[in-house]
């Protein structure tokens, strides 16, 4: 008879490939990652050391396969399509047959055959994080939001550049800004255009990257990834997005972890060894009222700036931009299509004006016929492409601005 943890094993790869076969790969990484961990266990039970590097090799291999999953490794020869469910579970099953998966990271990262600690410390890049572009995105690039613009370069720009201005002024340097509103407004576009108007790199820090299973490892991700930005020699803009899935509010039922990560944060925010005037800090959340007040006190997010609803003007560059290089036609007037776009988001807009291109797009390829994008087009775009931002969310963005 099978032992316990052998049977739960098997029932664990067994519910990851039904995953996978359903094309649910995130659910089928999360259940080969415990797999590994199961393995782990045993063989640290286990007297014979003959036993333990079987069990050790073969959570190895779990954990490599959970990574691939999670497109953090990739396997070397033939790679399953990411399309293609059924391969991958086929490989997932042939590997669990004995033979050993042969896999490297795309870069650095744990090497096959070295024992592997924890899913966390296989790197996604051994490169540095930094987006280092030879071309910046700036403020020209983005439509409209010119009084969150004013803003940004009053708060956390010329701070930087002009640093014996805050002297004259004896005014502090450093501290964070918070951009918040509905999603699809740009907040992630308006912290990649801090770093290149300033011409640093951009450190994003996700909250997919940073929470782990293990116990005590979220934290130690969470400080790797500021310690990599502060030791970047140029200064960096660092971005944590969606920061409300790792900074909301403490309540009784939080758990452990979860208020061990947000002191993390905070600690990181505060900067235990001191605060460099050469890193910018900024966060985006779409749900401001979820974060812990004790973020939103300064130094950390001493500026809490909404990024409302594109306006007639910015709704005008928004449709220009996504025409450009476009044929468009006669019959579409820009002016007519911005006016019923009132309370779209940008990144509705954007939606809009692919949909209406794919029309032309398809005739083209069963006619050869190449047309220009008409008014039809769009009329047809905007049946099925509704904007994503209700009235009822717009007014808890209000009730939370007005909340003092």
């Amino acid at each position: 008879m099978k032992a316990d943890w052998t049977i739960l094993l098997t029932n664990l790869l067994d519910e990851s490939n039904a995953a996978l076969a359903r094309g649910d790969r995130e659910l089928a990484a999360q259940l080969t990652a415990k797999g590994s961990e199961l393995l782990f266990m045993q063989a640290k039970l286990i007297p014979s050391l003959d036993d333990k590097k079987r069990l050790a090799q073969r959570a190895n291999e779990l954990l490599e396969t959970s990574l691939i999953l999670q497109g953090k490794l990739e396997m070397r020869g033939e790679r399953p399509s990411n399309t293609d469910p059924v391969a991958t579970a086929a490989a997932i099953s042939t590997m669990m047959t004995g033979k050993p998966l042969d896999a490297k990271p795309v870069s650095g990262g744990n090497a096959p055959g070295k024992p592997a600690r924890l899913m966390e410390q296989a790197e996604k890049s051994g490169e540095s994080r930094a987006a280092k572009n030879v071309k910046f995105l700036t403020f020209d690039d983005i439509a409209g939001l010119d009084e969150v613009k004013r803003t940004l370069r009053l708060r956390v720009i010329y701070p930087l550049l002009h640093p014996e201005k805050l002297q004259t002024y004896n005014l502090p340097a450093g501290g964070g800004m918070l951009l918040y509103g509905p999603p699809g407004t740009g907040k992630t576009l308006l912290a990649r255009a801090v770093a290149g108007e300033l011409q640093l790199p951009f450190y994003v820090i996700k909250s997919s990257e940073v929470l782990s299973q293990y116990y005590g490892q979220s934290e130690k991700q969470l400080a790797d990834l500021f310690a990599e930005a502060k030791s970047d020699p140029d200064g960096a803009v660092v971005f944590v997005d969606e920061i409300d899935a790792i900074g909301a509010a403490r309540t009784e039922q939080m758990n452990e972890a979860s208020r061990r990560l947000l002191t993390q944060l905070l600690q990181e925010l505060d900067g235990v060894e001191g605060r460099s005037e050469k890193l910018v800090f900024l966060a985006a959340t779409n749900e401001p009222w979820l974060l812990d007040t004790a973020l939103l006190r300064p130094p950390r997010f001493c500026e809490q700036c909404y990024i409302p609803l594109p306006d007639a003007a910015a709704r005008m560059v928004l449709f220009r931009m996504s025409l450009k290089n476009c044929p468009v036609d006669n019959d579409c007037s820009l002016e007519e299509l911005v006016a019923q776009t009132d309370g779209y988001s940008g990144a509705d807009i954007v939606n809009v004006c692919q949909r209406a291109k794919l029309f032309p797009y398809s005739e083209a390829i069963h006619s050869d016929i190449e047309r220009p994008v008409n008014r039809a087009d769009f009329a047809e775009a905007m049946q099925t492409a509704k904007p994503s931002v209700t009235p009822g969310m717009l007014k808890r963005f209000e009730d939370w601005a007005n909340r003092r």
